[in-house]
């Protein structure tokens, strides 16, 4: 079995915009400050009809920062919005085939609580890592996501490998 380390990187707009939009209050002005409150409006949008589901995942850091599997949305989009520092792999579709990724373009990046990230259609991406014992992401997607656009890809078993983040 093949292990390829992979640096984890800052992430910004600029070098996330390939897989994704990187969302962040850091980006620009608030809409609208008072003694109370500042907001921040549509940094961000999904574009799907039907319902959206508002879910939750739960990773843990047990495993270290190993990632074995991908998985893509061929017609829907999907935002994470973690609660703790997490740690995302992405790749894009291999541009012969959309069905598997292009292992060139495999990507590690931090995302710092209170940022959030979408990813494009057909990016490949997974649960996040993290380094705490448990963490909590919010997922936003369409709600038929899970059960009709998700096709998860076992890195070992199809490509011989995995990959180890360097943090």
């Amino acid at each position: 079995m093949d292990v390829k380390v992979i640096p984890c990187v800052p992430i910004t707009q600029e070098n996330f915009s390939e897989y994704g939009d990187f969302m962040t209050v850091f980006t620009r002005e608030a809409d609208a400050v008072n003694d109370e409150l500042s907001f921040w409006n549509k940094l961000g949008a999904m574009d799907h009809t039907g319902n959206t589901s508002v879910s939750i995942v739960q990773t843990y850091g047990k495993n270290g920062l190993i990632e074995k599997n991908l998985e893509r949305h061929q017609y829907t989009e999907e935002t994470l919005i973690p609660t703790d520092d997490i740690v995302v792999v992405t790749a894009l579709s291999d541009s012969d085939n959309s069905g598997i990724p292009d292992l060139h373009t495999v990507k590690a990046f931090a995302v710092k609580k209170g940022s959030a990230v979408k990813f494009h259609r057909n990016t490949w991406h997974h649960a996040p890592l993290t380094q705490l014992p448990e963490t909590n992401t919010f997922v936003i997607f369409k709600e038929t996501t899970p059960s009709e656009d998700c096709f998860v890809i076992d890195l070992p078993e199809q490509f011989g490998l995995y990959y180890q983040v360097k943090i």
